[in-house]
């Protein structure tokens, strides 16, 4: 598992659905254990290059489906990752949720940007 495979897992899952923070945060955890990198510092490093790469959204599932948060890139990362310290790391699908750009989408379905 690297890095290039988390975002790729990401948005390939991401095609047919949001997906809750938690999947982020387990491959993170995954690679963290070979890398010896903080979990903390290495979800933050791939939540910013998803988020500000346009490539992923992040939001709440509300009563018009995902609703994502307001924001540039490094507001909406540092408020996942605070609401990921208030939770001990353990979101249990209760922290945020994921969803593809159309540029995501593209990405990992190989038709460019």
């Amino acid at each position: 598992m690297n890095e290039q495979r988390i975002r790729h897992e990401l948005l390939e899952e991401g095609l047919d659905d949001w997906l809750p923070v938690d999947r982020l945060v387990g491959l993170a955890g995954e690679l963290s254990e070979q890398s010896g990198e903080a979990h903390r510092d290495l979800t933050g490093r791939l939540l910013a290059q998803l988020v500000g790469g346009g490539l992923l959204r992040v939001g709440d599932l509300g009563e018009t489906g995902f609703e994502a948060w307001p924001g540039d890139a490094d507001a909406v990362v540092r408020k996942v990752l605070e609401a990921l310290d208030a939770v001990a790391w353990e979101p249990a699908g209760g922290v945020c949720w994921l969803a593809n750009t159309p540029v995501g989408d593209r990405e990992v379905s190989g038709t460019g940007r």
